[in-house]
């Protein structure tokens, strides 16, 4: 079996080359839940002192910032942080964001309705990643805009640099959001860059695209199709059903209501054409030190082993399979995973199921032996059981030649 190729050494050497650094987009609802799975552990060792809690919790943010795409090794970035920005709809006594409103004047269910509450911690972790984000000198841009998601302001970026670029560079979005992959474009240097563990996490057109078939089972061709879909499936984690118009799902294209003012757009394209760096390697050090001294592990995911490339590799092999054959799922699991020509599989998946049928007659017999001994046909149960010997050779050999 071939080992799927991960984009980690191709996007560091791409980087290398390139006269500006990149412009990573920061997702920072997702940084602070990343943050926050710490903040348990950091309140262990601090008991009920909440100011060694706060101090703690901006050492995190500082590393965690500071650190970049932390599949790759440190590197040099330009940042903008894009966040939420809830708003009062106050003739409608709504609170929440435009689709809120959009989706309450539909008829539609709450817009990210039935979502659990945020945990005891997380507007401690908030208010200390705001202090070092707006403090003075600080060298990251923070955006955000009223009524507006983090998904519309990156979806903004995104389309500027589609349309009309600032400049030559990366553009990185740095996120755990899945929706965030329809505005990744290979032309445009736009890539999807997961802080989650889950590979690939680094994503281009390809990978955006082979998610889609093995996580979604749906057959798309460019990431911006990863919208166009939802119209048809929803989205459950918005609580957007099937039908949903697809205004609601789309961050490629600008909302024919709500856009962008031309000083809005105006200071994007400002940041957007920095190319000063905006980690602090010093900030990044001395946090590092200050969380390693309390015995705390550094809020970053490392680069995948080669563990878990093997791992990923045989998981996704299944995955496409089980995709493009959905009749043969669960029958190919085992053998027939590494089987792409259509003929080839189904002559595999009718050797797992005779398998299976004679597996399931083997124990009839061997039940009809124990409560009907007159009965018993020792012959064919014989029969039986060496045919499954014939069937297990078969399958190995099979799913060897394509290993």
């Amino acid at each position: 079996m071939a080992l799927e190729t991960l984009k980690e050494s191709w996007l560091q050497e791409t980087l290398d080359k390139e006269e500006n650094f990149p412009l990573v987009v920061i997702d920072y609802k997702v940084y602070a839940h990343s943050i926050n799975n710490f903040a348990e552990s950091a309140q262990d060792i601090v008991g009920d002192d909440e100011e060694a809690l706060r101090k703690i919790l901006r050492a995190l943010w500082a590393y965690k910032l500071n650190r970049g795409i932390d599949s790759l090794p440190p590197h040099d970035f330009t940042a903008i942080v894009v966040d939420d920005n809830k708003g009062v709809f106050e003739e409608e006594d709504i609170k929440g964001y435009w689709r809120s409103l959009e989706a309450h004047k539909l008829g539609m269910p709450e817009y990210k309705g039935g979502r659990p509450a945020k945990p005891s911690l997380f507007p401690i972790v908030l208010e200390e990643g705001y202090k070092y984000l707006k403090s003075p000198g600080s060298t990251f841009y923070f955006f955000d805009k009223k009524y507006y998601e983090a998904d519309d302001i990156a979806g903004k970026i995104a389309r500027i640099q589609r349309t009309d670029p600032v400049l030559d560079r990366y553009v990185l979005l740095s996120t755990v959001d899945g929706d965030w992959q329809g505005l990744v474009s290979d032309e445009h240097h736009i890539v999807w860059c997961n802080t989650g563990p889950w590979l690939p996490r680094i994503r281009t057109e390809a990978e955006v695209c082979d998610y889609y078939l093995r996580k979604e089972k749906l057959n798309i061709k460019t990431a911006r199709e990863t919208y166009t879909v939802k119209v048809e499936v929803g989205d459950a984690g918005d609580n957007l059903l099937p039908g949903t118009p697809l205004r609601f799902f789309d961050l490629y294209d600008e909302d024919p209501v709500w856009g962008w003012t031309q000083a809005e757009e105006a200071r994007l394209r400002s940041i957007i054409a920095d190319t000063k760096p905006s980690n602090r390697p010093d900030h990044l050090e001395r946090s590092r030190r200050y969380l390693r001294s309390l015995g705390m592990f550094l809020p970053e995911i490392p680069a995948p082993t080669e563990f878990d490339v093997i791992s990923f590799s045989e998981r996704a092999v299944r995955e496409r399979v089980e995709a493009r054959y959905p009749g043969y799922r669960g029958l190919n699991k085992k053998y027939c995973a590494g089987v792409s020509e259509q003929a080839e599989l189904e002559k595999c998946a009718k050797m797992v199921q005779d398998d299976n049928e004679a597996l399931k007659r083997i124990k009839e017999l061997e039940e009809i032996k124990k409560t009907d001994p007159e009965n018993h046909n020792p012959g064919l149960l014989k029969a039986l059981k060496e045919s499954r010997k014939d069937y297990k050779s078969s399958l190995i050999r099979f799913s060897q030649s394509y290993a």
